[in-house]
């Protein structure tokens, strides 16, 4: 699997999970924010948390709206802070 599908996988259940619990599936998601998204999930890794668990916080922070698009414009902007948010690159670039 690559790290796309891994990451939408991740995605996917983890928004399942927050629209079930909430009991109102539109107020589970967010807006797409990459910056956001980026500087959240490089923070989580750098504490020494997963992918998975780096990711359910920024659907709990709402800085994604579900889309496969967001998840593109995540790791293109993982891309372009590639020295600033180094962890979040190497997860999603290298490994």
């Amino acid at each position: 699997m690559t790290r796309l599908g891994r990451l939408l996988g991740s995605a996917l259940i983890t928004s399942l999970l927050y629209a079930g619990s909430s009991g109102q599936p539109s107020s589970a998601m967010g807006q797409c924010n990459p910056a956001q998204a980026i500087k959240i999930m490089d923070a989580e890794l750098s504490r020494g948390k997963n992918l998975q668990q780096a990711f359910e916080l920024v659907i709990k922070k709402k800085a994604f709206d579900g889309s496969k698009a967001c998840i593109t414009f995540i790791r293109e902007e993982s891309m372009k802070a590639r020295e600033s948010a180094p962890h979040i690159f190497k997860k999603l670039w290298l490994e």
